[in-house]
């Protein structure tokens, strides 16, 4: 084991657990190598990240995991601090403009490594697809492929995702105790909702509460959504997907809080709706709507079944209830666990088998079509069990949030 490493993000035995599992699976995907420019998938390879999100080639940097070779880092000298105290990576290869001891470009670099460690001419895995943040442009994608002109290039997606889907049993129990925390951060900033508060000041107090359970220490601090609107306004009820305003709070607003904060890098994601004022029965019969045929689709998730199965359910659920609803968008969910929303997408035609350790975001939701009230999307965080599951946000009620 390396020596000197004083602050790992996580213990040797997940590191060697982590990069074992995927040697196996580049050896199943006939793959020699994974080379990784998303922060995020150095952080789950390697325990480290671009903490200063410095997107730009000035620190250019990568990871390259190959299949029979431990795990090499082709990095920026300001990282040194970092892969040194923090990780267990012991191929570090450094580049700095500023010396003239150490290589001064990041590209002759990176392809001097991938010659030494033999793999020139072999089948490597580069992250493309929609799910994954990687650095690089289109014009460092080309230098890339210009630079391995006898490799063949190919997506590391599914061999990343096959792993990262399932969770292990340390990332499972960091996403159980922060769904524990971040239940009580939401609670908090809900009971902040009120008539004559300002938006902005519910989320100072979600930050707030957010620090004081711990919840501000990870490379992605929080992607909470929360806003309140009147159908009198115009755009109406639906103000989905907005930053807080300065807007004070009124009796008959309405609203829906979404994602949450994050712990130790990994983002969590659950919705819940309030009302401020006495609901009008419209309101309360589609919440009700939304909220047990959302509960009855949670019941139903367990090993065995398809991704797909779980989005169909959802749709029988709710229009069961009322044949007159129909999906607001084409997924019923997703997974969650270093971003907030990560495959396997809950959609129609996803025919992924569920397995055990899987962590889904379940979302379905009941709305107005003349849009005089929100409805709800409840949403959990369902972690995938052994013979069923666990809900992990259940410490926030379900029930329509009113405040007065």
């Amino acid at each position: 084991m390396k020596q000197g490493v004083k602050w790992p993000h996580f213990p040797y035995d997940e590191y060697r657990l982590r990069i074992d599992k995927a040697r196996q699976l580049l050896n199943k995907h006939s793959l020699d190598a994974l080379l990784l420019f998303s922060p995020t998938s150095w952080w789950y390879y390697g325990g480290w990240t671009d903490a200063a999100q410095m997107h730009n080639d000035c620190w250019r940097s990568a990871m390259i995991l190959c299949a029979d070779h431990d795990p090499v880092v082709v990095a920026h000298n300001a990282f040194q601090s970092t892969l040194t105290l923090n990780t267990y990576i012991e191929d570090m290869r450094m580049w700095t403009e500023l010396s003239r001891r150490r290589p001064n470009a990041f590209w002759p670099l990176f392809f001097s490594t991938i010659e030494d460690l033999g793999l020139s001419n072999g089948v490597l895995g580069v992250e493309t697809g929609p799910d994954i943040d990687t650095y690089l442009s289109f014009d460092e994608y080309e230098t890339l492929h210009k630079g391995l002109p006898g490799a063949k290039l190919v997506s590391a997606d599914p061999v990343i995702w096959e792993q990262r889907m399932v969770k292990t049993p340390y990332e499972v129990e960091i996403i159980r105790e922060g769904c524990r925390r971040a239940c009580a951060v939401v609670g908090a900033a809900l009971e902040a909702i009120r008539p004559g508060v300002n938006e902005l000041e519910v989320h100072r107090v979600f930050w707030k509460a957010a620090a004081e359970h711990g919840l501000h220490n990870s490379p992605n601090v929080s992607t909470w959504l929360c806003w309140s609107s009147n159908s009198s306004e115009a755009g109406g009820v639906m103000r989905w997907i907005t930053p807080p305003v300065d807007r004070v709070i009124q009796t008959g607003d309405q609203g829906i809080c979404d994602c949450g904060p994050s712990y130790k890098g990994y983002q969590l994601d659950f919705q819940r709706t309030f009302y401020v004022g006495d609901p009008p029965q419209r309101q309360i019969d589609l919440y009700n709507i939304a909220r047990e045929g959302f509960l009855e689709t949670v019941a139903g998730v367990k090993p065995g079944i398809r991704i797909c199965d779980i989005y169909h359910a959802a749709v029988e659920n709710i229009q069961k209830r009322d044949p007159q609803q129909r999906p607001v968008v084409d997924f019923m969910g997703h997974g969650s666990g270093l971003a907030n929303h990560e495959p396997p997408w809950i959609r129609a035609d996803n025919e992924t088998v569920v397995q055990p350790g899987m962590v889904l975001c379940i979302e379905l939701g009941a709305f107005d079509r003349d849009g005089e009230v929100v409805g709800g999307m409840p949403e959990d965080i369902v972690l995938v069990t052994d013979d069923g599951n666990e809900n992990l946000t259940r410490y926030l009620p379900h029930d329509l949030w009113i405040a007065k």
